[in-house]
């Protein structure tokens, strides 16, 4: 699993590929307690993700929380099959913004910054 992060605009992005378990966690622990402190809203970009179990929904959870308290947002794209079925079982679509890319994200934050 090789993820991929890069900022774009006060947007940081985590790409992940494969699945998002708790290997997967594991491995990424230093680095959810970096991205913890970032002064960016944080965007997952699941759309290579095949498979997400519930250590990946407790990151994804883990950042939500420390973001909101910060003033900054965590969303998500990209979700397909089993990820999306899952976020829609547990409700996460409810409170975490969802997207169907990268792309529709940006223009959605676009229009929420002309409206202010």
């Amino acid at each position: 699993m090789l993820n991929t992060t890069y900022q774009l605009n006060n947007d940081f992005i985590i790409e992940l590929k494969n699945n998002f378990d708790a290997s997967t966690v594991s491995v990424m622990k230093d680095e959810l307690e970096t991205y913890s402190a970032l002064n960016a809203n944080i965007i997952f970009d699941l759309a290579q993700v095949e498979f997400i179990d519930s250590s990946g929904i407790g990151a994804i959870v883990y950042l939500y929380k420390r973001m909101v308290a910060k003033g900054y947002g965590v969303y998500v794209t990209g979700l397909t099959q089993q990820p999306a079925e899952l976020f829609q079982m547990l409700f996460l679509d409810k409170t975490i913004n969802c997207y169907a890319n990268i792309d529709t994200y940006l223009a959605s934050a676009t229009e929420l910054q002309v409206a202010s």
